[in-house]
């Protein structure tokens, strides 16, 4: 009895805490490609105008997306498998993304299908239905209910700005300049 309820409480509090860290991780990654695509595409010969209109294209997939997304996760597999499915999508394009960023490789084919295609796909998918499926996790019947919804939801777009600020902050000036005797401004972007 007791013990059963207690072990829920924790397992609950503990997957709206993945459920955070995921969506921290996940604006931390889209932000740092949002801020470099454009740089990492002109260095690879885009110009000024084509590299813009990727990178608003990379923005609008994401949101697109978004449909496909909430689609899965009502019609077909359900929110939980769609989170999973498409957030390891998104860590493949991020993969591949990295790697066709490495010096003397770089790869234009393999940058674009893992942004536009899989890190679309994976942001877009996942959007609508991370932040539902972490709400869910708490008990209606719980008196601590209300509060501790109000505590996931502020921790949860914590997530979102800090993502956002470090993205911003440190790893698109990283990937753009570089970091003085510690990263040469040729592998900033990998």
């Amino acid at each position: 009895g007791a013990r059963k309820v207690e072990l829920c409480l924790t397992c609950t509090k503990c997957f709206a805490r993945i459920v955070v860290i995921v969506e921290f991780c996940e604006r931390l990654c889209y932000y740092t490609f949002s801020g470099t695509q454009k740089v990492w595409l002109q260095d690879q010969g885009y110009s000024n105008s084509q590299s813009s209109s990727l990178n608003l294209i990379f923005a609008m997939l994401s949101y697109i997306f978004c449909f496909f997304g909430g689609w899965l996760a009502s019609t077909r597999v359900g929110r939980f498998m769609t989170i999973a499915l498409l957030a390891t999508t998104y860590v493949v394009g991020t993969y591949m993304a990295a790697l066709a960023a490495v010096p003397g490789h770089a790869s234009v084919y393999l940058y674009l299908c893992g942004t536009m295609v899989l890190v679309t796909l994976g942001a877009g998918g996942i959007k609508p239905n991370v932040v539902t499926i972490g709400a869910d996790q708490f008990d209606k019947k719980d008196p601590d209910y209300e509060q501790n919804v109000k505590s996931f939801f502020q921790f949860f777009y914590l997530a979102i700005n800090l993502g956002s600020a470090i993205s911003h902050g440190v790893l698109s000036s990283t990937a753009v300049s570089g970091v003085p005797n510690l990263v040469p401004i040729e592998w900033g972007f990998f």
